[in-house]
């Protein structure tokens, strides 16, 4: 009993120490948040647009219009991976070596910037930047990178309780070739710096209604922030709650922060011909590899 207090002592310490760091950079003006749920959307090395995109309290992100051209239902591959900011000099390399065949491509903590630009240009035509914040003149958030575009889209933000820094999710839609249904794809960055699970419900809360209403195969993938048993066991019920779940990874090289297993990836109405996560050097996160199909034959129209 006394070694489960002093590591529940430690990891407290340790989240209040990081929490302090980042409150430190904030006050210091080297963050700086947007006011609103801003969505950047780019095609290779070009950004379109930038327009709010905030999430209604209800939404439904699925469709009936057929496409002709979009994802093959039959074999697609989801590539989910907080890059850390893609900081280290090896990351660019490890996201080709990993990504370079990958659909849809899901990154958290991405950072926008030539870099990041030059691999998307090699093999994800379309992508979506859902903006949390500002720091050393970049921009960080989560990524949704994609070889067809969007169809439609939309980001949630909440707040950090210590921090006041946003996590963000970004939900969206991409056509599945020949069929009128679509698939939803939500990239999510669970909120971190709080004691309590208050946080992280209302931000799942918020997405609900989008995933129970979309009539179609769902998948919702990211950093989970799952680092304590109630934390766990709150993702997987809402997921279970809304009819998800979880994939199994062979090999399994998931990283753990206090014996807990932080990044995952649910899915609904699909099934799964391989999965893995891969181990890699330039983040504190591996990359987590998913091959889907549709659970349904699809059939032509």
């Amino acid at each position: 009993m006394r070694r489960k207090k002093t590591k529940h002592a430690s990891a407290l310490l340790l989240l209040m120490t990081l929490s302090l760091g980042l409150v430190i950079f904030y006050i210091a003006g080297c963050v700086v948040v947007s006011d609103n749920a801003l969505v950047v959307s780019g095609s290779k090395d070009q950004e379109v647009q930038r327009r709010v995109a905030a999430c209604g309290p209800v939404s439904d992100l699925g469709g009936s219009d057929q496409a002709m051209a979009g994802i093959n239902p039959e074999d697609f591959s989801i590539l989910s991976w907080n890059s850390h900011r893609g900081s280290d000099k090896a990351w660019g390399r490890e996201l080709v070596s990993v990504g370079g065949e990958a659909d849809i491509i899901l990154l958290q903590e991405a950072a926008l910037e030539s870099m990041l630009d030059n691999q998307l240009e090699l093999f994800a035509n379309e992508w979506l930047m859902a903006t949390a914040f500002h720091y050393d003149e970049k921009e960080i958030g989560i990524l949704s990178a994609a070889r067809v575009p969007a169809q439609t889209y939309c980001a949630t933000r909440e707040q950090e309780p210590l921090i006041r820094i946003p996590k963000i999710a970004l939900a969206v839609t991409y056509p599945l070739a020949g069929l009128q249904t679509r698939l939803l794809v939500v990239n999510i960055h669970l909120v971190n710096f709080t004691f309590t699970t208050d946080a992280v419900q209302h931000q799942i809360d918020a997405l609900q209604d989008i995933i129970r209403n979309h009539q179609g195969p769902v998948v919702v993938a990211g950093d989970f922030n799952t680092w304590n048993s109630d934390r766990e066991t709150l993702v997987n019920q809402k997921m279970t709650d809304l009819g998800l779940q979880a994939v199994v990874f062979q090999p399994d090289n998931r990283v753990e922060f206090f014996n807990h297993k932080v990044d995952n990836v649910f899915y609904r109405g699909l099934l799964v011909k391989k999965s893995s996560s891969h181990l890699v050097s330039s983040s504190d996160h591996n990359p987590l590899e998913v091959h889907f199909t549709l659970a349904e034959p699809p059939r032509s129209t």
